[in-house]
């Protein structure tokens, strides 16, 4: 079985759409690019994640809901961490732990996004 998408609720669709595409390698999958209400981001292997307009403010994400992307070696994580930095977002230092080595950042919405390694990876 192959994930094929993931739909996530936001408060403001174009600016979350800007962090996957600037951050995490996400690119415009629809032909209404601009649009309040839903953007469709294709991501590797087919993946599409759809963010759609949030409905109620009381719709909220659980504290420790977060999406993974999983990096084939630790330099780009810690790219990832020094260019979400340098642009002023809310990370986490740089951990490395048994299961390798991860940052955690705030998108736009409050979704946790971890990027990260397996230990070893080179």
């Amino acid at each position: 079985m192959k994930l094929n998408h993931l739909d996530l609720q936001v408060p403001d669709v174009q600016a979350t759409a800007r962090f996957f595409t600037r951050y995490c390698g996400f690119t415009s999958h629809a032909k209404n690019h601009d649009s309040p209400a839903i953007a469709m981001l294709g991501g590797t292997d087919g993946f599409v994640l759809i963010l759609q307009r949030r409905k109620r403010d009381s719709d909220v994400f659980p504290e420790d809901f977060h999406v993974g992307f999983l990096q084939d070696s630790e330099a780009p994580v810690l790219a990832f961490h020094e260019r979400v930095k340098a642009d002023g977002l809310e990370v986490s230092d740089v951990i490395r732990n048994n299961r390798g080595t991860l940052v955690y950042c705030r998108a736009p919405g409050g979704i946790l996004v971890e990027v990260s390694c397996r230990p070893g990876a080179a």
